[in-house]
């Protein structure tokens, strides 16, 4: 039951995980779409991102990026991770905890055959892991995202404290973990809605005419029809 509960919780996050991923691992290239805001006179191409994935699928992803930054496209890509220097290591430790305890897992690469709280599934040699380097990102390019320990300060400022127990202080972060976690309403309003509603923020206010956004695919199911909204009419397929 644990195992489905983790395997649940990451297709709401990251639209990398076990079921979704098996359905689209095969895929050789990313989906991109363009919307266009004649108002503003802004373009925006959407990168969905599947995290664990064939080479070739990040190639394609680099290309295209590589492709549009000629064509003078400011990138936004997404990224969680926490500046550890304004930390001590025993807070970083508690960011971890609590963040698992939110998640259900503790956050490593997907395929990291060492972390036992990912499912069996992800741990899987075969495929790669997304990173900056094979997706062909660069100094340039502007992460647009909540960084983790934000993520944790809004859930406990708007719901309640994550409190820690004995389970999770004895439990390795990469152990399997089944000690008890936050509800699955209130995690998924931070962890997708607070972080989507930050991207469009920066979207529809940026300076820049031409943006490629790079994202989780679970993440555009809401986005797009938001940006829709705001007068981004849906043109194509980026090719």
């Amino acid at each position: 039951m644990k195992k489905l509960t983790c395997l649940i919780i990451i297709i709401a996050l990251f639209a990398s995980c076990t079921t979704l991923l098996l359905k689209t691992m095969t895929s050789k290239s990313v989906k991109t779409e363009v919307f266009y805001n004649k108002k503003e006179n802004k373009k925006l191409v959407t990168f969905p991102m599947v995290h664990l994935n064939h080479q070739q699928f990040y190639d394609d992803v680099k290309y295209k990026l590589d492709s549009l930054r000629k064509q003078n496209y400011t990138i936004f890509y997404e990224s969680v991770r926490l500046d550890t220097t304004l930390y001590s290591k025993e807070e970083i430790d508690t960011i971890k905890m609590k963040a698992r305890k939110l998640m259900g897992f503790h956050l490593t690469a997907y395929n990291d055959k060492e972390n036992k709280s990912l499912p069996k599934a992800l741990r899987n040699s075969k495929y790669a892991n997304q990173t900056r380097e094979n997706i062909g990102l660069t100094k340039t390019d502007i992460k647009i995202d909540v960084p983790l320990d934000t993520l944790l300060q809004v859930f406990e400022l708007k719901y309640n404290k994550i409190k820690l127990g004995p389970c999770d202080y004895l439990t390795g972060l990469k152990q399997e973990y089944n000690c008890q976690q936050v509800s699955s309403f209130k995690r998924d309003d931070v962890i997708m809605s607070i972080r989507n509603q930050y991207i469009e923020y920066k979207v529809l206010n940026s300076p820049y005419d031409k943006i490629a956004l790079v994202y989780g695919k679970n993440h555009f199911k809401e986005l797009n029809e938001s940006f829709k909204k705001k007068g981004y009419k849906h043109l194509k397929e980026y090719k």
